[in-house]
């Protein structure tokens, strides 16, 4: 009898776990056949919308699931309300905020050429969580582009590369409304690709009437847009830069497009730009026919494009696109940063200049020791006796450090005479070793401003140009021309000189702010007044004072 019950228990034991096990399976079959059957939907518009032909690709895909009619397109105002959505981008939600991500999967982008930039791009936009990309490109995927394509594999050799990333990105994030466009961009294409108010337009393309035919069309249609200038024959990532496109430099293409924009639209900046500083390491290739009465115009897919092959690194387009899709995401986000200033400027710029601010110091307050950096500085041979140098600091020094500059009167940091002021003889012979920082010396700057921070006033706060001419043009060459009538003051004169009160002006500028207050200024010049407040409370903030 007891036998008998142990053997219906057991019965019931392995009853109840089996009912558990096949309410979890049924579970598990409903939840992929849920997802086998959105994943088929989606396959079967990636084939309805590209007329058929999605490869072999496609159709393994659509022989690994269940049948039925596809799933909708989910409207990307609700994209994070899906909790496999939400999941997927919770990194990105993390790093913006629910509500600024909201703004990205709201978002819808145009992508205009799809090649080693735009793929990148493309790709880093859809996995950012842009809820709505429209891929625009009339080439197809070639063997050789597989060493900077984002997506491509030899099996997508010879199709669409606006159907290849399709194909792709559908896979990666099905909720995306993806669209793609086998088609040249023109000025006969310009409604029916720019239409629909896009957040944002991404110029990829390497052909220069095609590029300026689009950027002209998104200034004259008001949309923002973010140009791809030359990737080819570059190797050095650090000389990546976004930028407006008069402040390019280094880069044919750059000075070409606006040369056209310039010349044909009367547009001379307002578009941004990534472009690379450095000048290209390699040039085109000659042209190499099968015959030799051939022309290389009789290989070319479209009149008017480049036949010639240019040698890529694939890393640098890739860079590029991930550069440009970094730059649009922040920018949907609305997350507010400051691109690093191109300024053209050597060491012996910021030296003159700060040579410049402490002659303007002694000249008008009677004296340079606000803007002077001294440092206590303890004698290997003889610890218990210092001098005062004059120090300053990093490779920006204006002076030779490892000769010894004994300054005469109080230290700055209490007013006492240094045990060397009346004998500056000894104090030299004191300090009879090599002044290299770092090696056994005690080290106490005391001073305000140094040529570091020289540096960081002229090119992050006023972008080597006039407080007064921050629009100014002028780039390369002429920004020398520039910095040799430009000089520090303060804004305040009330205020000692710091990095939170130096403006940057010229000459006759800067006669003229002396002769005036900061009640004028803002009572005759009221923009010009908040624009300087601003940028001086952007250094208060930077250097926490």
């Amino acid at each position: 009898m007891e036998e008998k019950a142990r053997q219906l228990l057991l019965l019931a034991a392995v009853a109840g776990v089996g009912a558990a096990f096949g309410a979890l399976s049924t579970a598990a079959v409903f939840s992929f056949l849920s997802r086998a059957k959105r994943r088929e939907g989606y396959v079967r518009k990636l084939l309805e919308s590209n007329g058929g032909a999605g490869g072999p690709h496609a159709e393994r895909l659509l022989g690994a699931g269940s049948t039925g009619p596809g799933a909708r397109l989910h409207d990307s105002s609700d994209l994070l309300s899906d909790e496999v959505v939400a999941e997927q981008l919770t990194r990105n939600i993390q790093f913006f905020g629910v509500e600024s991500q909201k703004k990205v999967t709201e978002s819808f982008v145009v992508v205009v050429g799809l090649g080693g930039v735009g793929s990148h791009a493309a790709s880093m936009l859809l996995r950012s969580g842009v809820g709505r990309l429209l891929l625009v490109d009339f080439d197809q995927v070639s063997l050789s582009s597989l060493n900077r394509h984002a997506v491509a594999t030899r099996e997508d050799v010879g199709t669409p590369k606006a159907y290849c990333l399709k194909k792709h990105f559908s896979l990666i994030y099905p909720e995306c409304q993806i669209e793609a466009r086998v088609q040249l961009y023109d000025s006969s294409a310009e409604d029916e690709i720019l239409s629909g108010q896009p957040d944002f337009v991404l110029d990829c393309i390497d052909n220069i009437d095609t590029k300026v035919s689009l950027l002209a069309a998104c200034v004259r249609r008001g949309l923002r847009v973010l140009s791809a200038m030359g990737a080819g024959a570059r190797a050095d990532p650090t000389r990546i830069r976004v930028a407006d496109l008069r402040e390019s430099s280094n880069d044919p293409l750059s000075r070409a497009v606006r040369y056209r924009l310039k010349k044909d639209h009367g547009i001379e900046g307002g578009i941004p730009v990534v472009f690379s500083m450095e000048k290209p390491k390699a040039k085109l290739l000659p042209f190499q026919g099968s015959k030799e009465e051939e022309t290389p115009s009789d290989y070319q897919i479209v009149p008017g494009f480049r036949v010639r092959i240019i040698p890529v690194l694939g890393t640098i387009p890739a860079i590029f696109g991930q550069v440009m899709a970094s730059y649009v995401v922040t920018q949907l986000a609305q997350l507010d940063f400051q691109t690093e200033p191109i300024v053209n400027l050597d060491l012996d710029h910021y030296r003159v200049l700060h040579h410049r601010l402490l002659e303007h110091e002694e000249l008008i307050y009677g004296s340079a020791k606000q803007v002077l950096s001294y440092a206590a500085v303890e004698s290997k041979t003889n610890p218990s006796q210092k001098v005062l140098h004059e120090l300053h600091l990093g490779p920006w020094a204006l002076y030779d450090l490892r000769v010894p500059q004994v300054i005469q009167g109080p230290w700055a940091s209490g007013g006492e005479a240094t045990p060397f002021d009346s004998d500056p003889a000894v104090a030299s012979d004191c300090f009879c070793d090599t002044v290299m920082l770092g090696t056994n010396l005690n080290v106490s700057p005391i001073g305000l401003v140094d040529a570091e921070e020289v540096m960081y006033i002229v090119k992050e706060l006023w972008r080597g140009r006039s407080a007064r001419d921050q629009n100014m043009k002028d780039t390369g060459r002429k920004m020398w021309r520039s910095v040799n009538e430009l000089m520090l003051v303060r804004w305040d004169k009330s205020k000692s000189a710091g990095v939170s009160n130096l403006i940057l002006l010229k000459f006759s500028e800067a006669d003229a702010h002396e002769s005036t207050t900061l009640d004028q200024i803002k009572d005759e010049e009221p923009e010009f007044h908040a624009m300087v407040s601003r940028v001086l409370k952007r250094a208060e903030t930077e250097f926490a004072l």
